[in-house]
């Protein structure tokens, strides 16, 4: 990316990550309402979804899942996320977004039928990833629309964890004793989730990638150190 980018860099102001949906935020800067499909339903080709502020408008929109259509079942939904292609191709080295005819221009909002504002119909383009629900705060930083760093590092590792930033051991060892079990569960499913849709989607962004690739590390070396503190608690009750 651009040298002018802001180099993404921890910070002492923390956030409660569950203050934030990150799908709707992705929505917000793009100018369009959060909009979901009907559960077991098919993806359409085309969705229209309401315009807040006629301006940055996406291109597309991704219908984004992580298990293969024929194993959906009644309840599933993937998620649906705008995207803009020039924003894409700038900023990621993967090409998920077919290429449009010649002379093809921007979705242009416009007023429905029957219905108060403006709207904007998008194609759609199904997108198998590994994990769908970190694919919303991979493209708001791999697209370049937040630069954030307590927004991205509350969303990958506790607050306590962050704390003792940049020293991997002191933060592994404090994300494997303050963690709960479900919230340690959370967190190695989600940043594992990441870090596969970064090989998968190879975004270009190298400071958002250490980040990421520096919270998957911290929570492996935590995993390992609750693997070898349960296996020694076993290995010393008495028979």
């Amino acid at each position: 990316m651009s040298g002018s980018r802001p180099h993404l860099l921890p910070s002492k102001h923390y956030i409660s990550a569950e203050d934030y949906d990150l799908l709707e935020l992705l929505c917000s800067r793009f100018n369009v309402a959060k909009t979901i499909l009907e559960p077991a339903s098919e993806i359409p080709t085309t969705l229209d979804m309401r315009v807040k502020q006629d301006a940055h408008i996406p291109s597309h929109v991704l219908a984004v899942f992580d298990i293969p259509e024929s194993e959906w079942g009644l309840s599933y939904q993937p998620l649906l996320v705008p995207i803009r292609v020039d924003l894409f191709t700038r900023g990621f080295r993967s090409k998920i977004i077919p290429p449009s005819p010649p002379g093809s221009t921007f979705p242009v909002p416009h007023c429905a039928e029957n219905a108060e504002g403006q709207f904007v119909t998008l194609p759609v383009v199904p997108l198998l990833v590994p994990h769908a629900p970190s694919i919303p705060l991979l493209f708001l930083f791999g697209l370049g629309l937040e630069t954030r760093s307590h927004l991205l590092c509350c969303h990958l590792l506790p607050a306590e964890v962050i704390g003792e930033f940049p020293a991997p051991p002191a933060m592994a060892n404090s994300m494997a004793t303050l963690c709960s079990d479900d919230q340690f569960r959370e967190h190695c499913k989600f940043n594992q989730g990441l870090w596969k849709n970064i090989l998968s989607l190879v975004p270009r962004d190298s400071h958002f990638i250490e980040l990421a690739k520096t919270a998957w590390m911290v929570t492996v070396e935590a995993r390992r150190i609750r693997q070898r503190s349960t296996a020694s608690h076993i290995t010393s009750v008495p028979n």
